[in-house]
């Protein structure tokens, strides 16, 4: 032991040793302190890229998402923005939701309140460079939101139709206090023509608007042009199915289509043969193979089925009824006429409650609603598959609660819509998507 250090003493006195000795103990730890450093900046570098490519993707999401895609498809796309720019282009070429390379992005899709949210999260493996350091994980989250802006009260569903919304003729529509909303990329997006006069908060077309209208006036002062579309708002609600149809014998044909014949008029008692004056049938809710209103009716509170046939109010029909909501389904159509006096209201609670006619996903058919100074009509038009919807009002000042949404929606008469509707509507609302920030 003494030897030892007594060799060492020498050593450290020789000066011609010890520049070799120190360098030789230094090296190892320079050359570790020199890793640590180049593998904290670098680090530091993937994490910040990492973090730049997750808030593009959770944009991306959120539009995307915002504007009626799918979660999958959302996914699917967000992925692949996220490799290209976090990755390499190949990478991102290669991506798919079955097998990605390395993990994905892990998208989380809410809604709170009117405002849409995606977040984004994605993890990876640093393998430091040089030797000693374990790999570690780098994490990072992105939140992007997408807020409402303003209420439609029409909107139109179809893509790329030429005249997706037509305000034309001698038409006189108002919608003072809410847009007129058209999906439709098409240069006449929006067609406005003729000696017809338009009142709107604003007009909204993914397309362009043609405006040769004599009276138009916009509280936005200039219509929005190349907007976002909006997604149908109400496209994840479950449609009721048919059941057996409502046997109309006994209604009365004075009264009711097929309601000949000796049966009890659906529970509510036969029709006498001489009926007194302002006498009113009732019905009851159900399936109707078909509904042709011809006299005074009164429908009680509840769903009314159309089973692939026309839910029609013949001219000098009486018709009223609150609480209600018709279904078209399988191919059903809706004919009201100008010539009938209505007045029928949505229900104000249920699944369905703010909504006064609604159409199967897949059912195309056009249809005319074509009301007069004694009709009323409250609560949301819902036909999303229907080529067109050719629609009236009863042409009040002050408007009524209605909404539309079609694939497209053609205006042929006087027509108000009221904005403070939200018992009628059961707070139910077509919004417009606003703008879209990152919240985390």
């Amino acid at each position: 032991m003494i030897k030892v250090l007594t060799t060492m003493q020498r050593l450290l006195k020789d000066e011609s040793g010890n520049f070799g000795l120190m360098t030789a103990l230094l090296v190892p730890v320079l050359f570790l302190g020199g890793s640590v450093a180049v593998n904290i900046a670098n680090a530091a570098r993937e994490a910040s890229k990492m973090q730049d490519a997750l808030d593009a993707a959770a944009i991306k999401a959120v539009r995307s998402y915002g504007e009626g895609e799918s979660e999958n498809a959302v996914r699917i796309d967000a992925n692949r923005l996220f490799f290209a720019n976090f990755q390499t282009p190949s990478a991102a070429d290669g991506y798919n939701s079955a097998s990605p390379e390395g993990p994905a992005v892990q998208f989380t899709f809410s809604e709170v309140g009117q405002e849409t949210r995606v977040q984004a999260y994605y993890a990876a493996q640093y393998n430091p460079v040089f030797w000693g350091l374990k790999p570690f994980e780098i994490s990072k989250i992105s939140v992007a939101a997408r807020l409402a802006d303003r209420e439609a009260c029409i909107l139109a569903l179809h893509p790329t139709a030429s005249r997706a919304i037509e305000v034309s003729g001698s038409a006189a529509v108002d919608t003072s206090n809410c847009t007129i909303t058209s999906n439709s990329d098409d240069t006449q997006s929006i067609y406005l023509s003729g000696t017809a006069t338009l009142r709107a908060e604003c007009l909204y077309a993914t397309g362009k608007v043609y405006a040769a209208l004599a009276h138009l006036e916009l509280a936005c002062q200039q219509a929005r042009e190349g907007v976002s579309r909006t997604p149908d708002p109400f496209r994840k609600k479950a449609m009721p199915t048919a059941g057996n149809w409502v046997n109309l014998s006994g209604c009365g044909q004075e009264f009711v289509g097929n309601g000949g014949g000796n049966g009890d008029c659906n529970g509510t008692g036969k029709t006498p043969s001489k009926v007194p004056d302002a006498y009113s049938v009732t019905l009851k809710p159900g399936t109707y193979g078909e509904l042709e209103i011809k006299g005074k009716v009164t429908l009680l509170p509840g769903n009314y089925i159309i089973d692939g046939g026309v839910l029609k109010f013949a001219s000098q029909s009486t018709v009223s009824g609150e609480g209600v909501t018709f279904f078209l389904l399988n191919g059903a159509e809706v004919d009201l006429h100008g010539g009938s006096d209505f007045r029928v209201t949505a229900a104000t609670s249920g699944e369905w409650a703010g909504f006064v006619i609604v159409s199967g996903r897949n059912n195309t058919e056009p249809a005319v609603i074509n009301g007069n100074s004694n009709s009323l009509l409250s609560g949301i038009i819902y036909m999303p598959a229907s080529k067109e919807i050719q629609y009236s009002g009863n042409g009040s000042s002050g408007g009524e609660c209605v909404r539309i949404i079609a694939q497209e929606i053609t205006m042929i008469g006087n027509s108000g819509f009221a904005i403070d509707c939200e018992s009628e509507l059961a707070d139910n609302q077509i919004l417009n998507p606003g703008a879209i920030r990152l919240v985390q």
